[in-house]
C-alpha cells in the first residue's frame, strides 16, 4: 500500500483523540525520528499514538516502536485541547506543553513551553528563521478550508498546475483531489472547469470532512481513504480509524513481508528519484541563462507560470513533465549541481544495497519480450482484427499508407493531437470491436495527458481517406482528408489494460482496453507518475521496462489495478 496521511485523516485522528482533552501524555518513546505518546484519562482505556518517520500517524493499544523512554520532554503533560491546524496535515495537543506534528515538508515535532520550543525533531526554518530548541516557535503557513477568508476562487485561478494539482496543492485537498475529480466523472480539463464546479467540490469535500468524523477507514490495495473510494472499483476492508490506520501501518510503506521485497520496493523508489534529480539537473544545465532570469527576478515573476514560496525562498515550475525547484539564493549552475549531488548520492547508497538471493534471482528472470510493429502501437480487438497506430507525424502517414486496405477502417479521435489508427478487417466487426479500437485512439491522443474522459472519435472507410486537399487547402505532415460522412463513437474513458497478446503465435506486451485482453494484466490510468508505474508493471508482469515504456499511451500514469486472470 502506497497511500499517504492527507488531511482528511489527520482530522480522524483528532475527532477520535478528543476523548482525551483533560487527561494527559502519560509517556513517550523515541527511536530516531519514531516517535510514540501514551495518553491517559481517567474512566478510559489508554490509547497510543504514534509517528512514524515523519511520514504516518496511527494510533495502537500498545507501544508499536522501541524507544528510550521519556526522551523527549513532555511526560506527565496535561492535555487541555486536541485539534488538527486549519484544515492541513499538522495535528496539535495543547496544555501544560504543546505537542505539534507536522506532516509536511518531509515531516517534523516539536515540543513547546509557552510557545518556546523544548525539543525539535529536526531544525526547522520559518520565514528565515530557524526553528530549534530556545526559539519562539512559528507554525506555518497552512490551508483552512472551514475558514470565511480562504477564497477557494483566488487559490484556483492563480495555480499554473493542472487541475488535479491545483486540488491537491493549492486547496491542500492531496490524494481526495484524484477522487473528486471520479466522483464527478472527469470534468476537469483545465482550471476553468475547477471554477464552473467549485459548489459540487465544495459539497464533496463536506463529505469529506462528514466521513473524517465518522471515523472509519475504507481500506484499498493501494490507498485508504475516509470515505468509499470514487476512483477504485473493487471493495475496501471497513475499520475504526484506530484499526484503520494500524493497518495501514503494518500493511502500508512500511508494510510486513520478506526482507527482500522491502528492499526492493526501497530500490525502486531510490532509482526514480536518482533518475529524477539527475534530469532536472541535465535540463537546468542546458538552460542556465534561462534560469539565472528567473532567479534574478524572482519576486516579480508571473503567478500564473511560477509558484513563489517567499517564506523558503524557492521558485518552482513545471517544465518538460518535471516539477523543477530553485533556490533564489544560489546560482543557475550551484543549483543544477544540487541536483546531481542528490542523484549522486541515492546511486552511493544504491551501490550498498544488498539483495537477497531470491530477489536477485527475481531479477534476473525479468525477461525481454520481442516487439512487433516497432514503430507504432498496436492490440488485437475482441474480433481478433489487428488495430495498429502512429505515433508521430511520420508513422501516421505511413500506417495509413502501409496498412490501411480497402476493406479496412480508419480511426482518429476528435481532438487535436490524435493518432491515425487503422482496424485491419479480417473478421466480421462488431460494435464491442469497433468500440475498443475507438477507446485505442482516444487513450493514444493527447488527451490522456490532458486527463480528458469522455471522448469521442470517428471512423470512416478507405475511399473516405485522402492526401489530396481542395484547391488552397494546406495539408500538414501526418495529417489525412476525411470525406463524407464520419460515424462517431462517445462517451469514451480514458483507461488501458496492459498485458500480453499473441500475434502469429507468439506473446508480444501491449496496451489495450480492458474488455480486448484477458489473463495477467495491469490497469492503468491517467496519473502523475513514471517510473514508479513502469516498475509496478514491470514486476507484476515478470518483463523489462524496456518492454513497456513503448506501448504506452503518450504523458504519465498510474496504476489502478493489478489482475490476475
Amino acid at each position: 500500500m502506497r497511500g499517504v496521511i492527507s488531511f482528511a485523516e489527520i482530522m480522524a485522528i483528532a475527532t477520535y483523540l478528543k476523548v482525551y482533552e483533560d487527561g494527559f501524555v502519560e509517556k513517550n518513546y523515541q527511536n530516531g525520528h519514531s516517535f510514540s505518546f501514551k495518553l491517559r484519562k481517567s474512566g478510559l482505556d489508554s490509547t497510543y499514538l504514534h509517528f512514524i518517520d515523519g511520514k504516518i500517524l496511527f494510533l495502537s493499544e500498545k507501544n508499536e516502536i522501541d524507544g528510550r523512554k521519556n526522551a523527549i520532554p513532555i511526560e506527565n503533560s496535561y492535555i487541555s485541547k486536541i485539534a488538527q491546524l486549519g484544515t492541513d496535515r499538522i495535528l496539535l495537543l495543547e496544555g501544560s506543553k504543546t505537542l505539534v506534528i507536522e506532516l509536511m515538508g518531509g515531516g517534523n515535532l516539536f515540543i513547546l513551553k509557552d510557545g518556546v520550543i523544548e525539543f525539535a525533531m529536526k531544525p526547522g526554518k520559518r520565514s528565515g528563521k530557524v526553528l530549534s530548541v530556545g526559539e519562539e516557535y512559528e507554525p506555518p503557513k497552512y490551508i483552512d478550508l472551514r475558514s470565511r477568508d480562504f477564497d477557494w476562487e483566488t487559490a484556483v485561478r492563480t495555480s499554473s498546475g493542472d487541475p488535479i494539482r491545483t486540488l491537491a496543492v493549492r486547496l491542500g485537498l492531496s490524494k481526495y483531489a484524484e477522487e473528486i475529480d471520479c466522483a464527478l466523472g472527469h470534468v476537469f480539463s483545465d482550471n476553468s472547469t475547477v471554477l464552473e464546479n467549485m459548489g459540487k467540490i465544495r459539497e464533496k469535500v463536506s463529505d469529506i470532512y462528514r466521513g473524517a468524523e465518522e471515523g472509519k477507514i475504507y481500506l484499498y490495495k493501494d490507498d485508504f481513504f475516509v470515505w468509499r473510494s470514487f476512483c477504485r472499483p473493487e471493495e475496501p476492508d471497513v475499520l475504526g480509524v484506530k484499526e484503520g490506520l494500524l493497518e495501514v501501518y503494518r500493511r502500508g510503506e512500511f508494510e510486513t513481508g520478506s526482507k527482500a521485497e522491502a528492499i526492493r520496493r526501497n530500490v525502486e523508489k531510490m532509482n526514480a528519484e536518482m533518475e529524477k534529480f539527475r534530469k532536472t539537473g541535465e535540463y537546468i544545465k542546458g538552460h542556465l541563462p534561462e534560469i539565472e532570469e528567473i532567479l534574478s527576478n524572482w519576486k516579480d515573476l508571473d503567478q500564473k507560470v511560477y509558484e513563489v514560496d517567499f517564506e523558503r525562498e524557492k521558485v518552482s515550475f513545471v517544465k518538460e513533465g518535471m516539477n523543477i525547484e530553485l533556490d533564489v539564493n544560489k546560482t543557475s549552475g550551484q543549483n543544477a549541481n544540487d541536483y546531481f549531488e542528490m542523484s549522486k548520492r541515492i546511486k552511493e547508497r544504491l551501490a550498498k544495497v544488498k539483495l537477497e538471493p531470491e530477489e536477485q534471482k527475481k531479477q534476473v528472470e525479468l525477461k525481454k519480450v520481442k516487439r512487433v510493429f516497432s514503430n507504432y502501437r498496436w492490440f488485437i480487438n475482441s474480433d481478433g482484427n489487428l488495430v495498429i497506430a502512429g505515433k508521430d507525424a511520420e508513422t501516421n502517414d505511413s500506417v495509413v499508407k502501409k496498412y490501411l486496405g480497402e476493406k479496412d477502417l480508419y480511426f482518429h479521435a476528435d481532438i487535436h493531437g490524435a493518432p491515425s489508427v487503422v482496424m485491419k478487417v479480417v473478421n466480421q466487426v462488431s460494435e464491442k470491436g469497433i468500440e475498443e479500437a475507438a477507446k485505442f485512439a482516444w487513450c493514444m491522443s493527447k488527451a490522456w495527458n490532458a486527463k480528458f474522459g469522455n471522448g469521442s472519435v470517428y471512423y470512416v472507410t478507405r475511399s473516405q481517406v485522402s492526401k489530396t486537399p481542395e484547391s488552397g487547402e494546406f495539408l500538414a505532415r501526418g495529417a489525412w482528408i476525411i470525406r463524407g460522412k464520419k460515424n462517431y463513437v462517445t462517451h469514451l474513458e480514458l483507461e488501458l489494460a496492459v498485458g500480453f497478446q499473441k500475434y502469429e503465435n507468439r506473446d508480444y506486451v501491449v496496451a489495450a482496453p480492458p474488455s480486448s485482453m484477458s489473463g495477467r494484466r495491469v490497469i492503468i490510468v491517467p496519473g502523475e507518475k513514471r517510473e514508479e508505474t513502469v516498475a509496478g508493471i514491470s514486476e507484476f508482469l515478470g518483463v523489462e521496462k524496456e518492454s513497456i515504456y513503448p506501448v504506452l499511451p503518450p504523458g504519465t500514469w498510474s496504476i489502478r489495478e493489478r489482475l490476475e486472470s
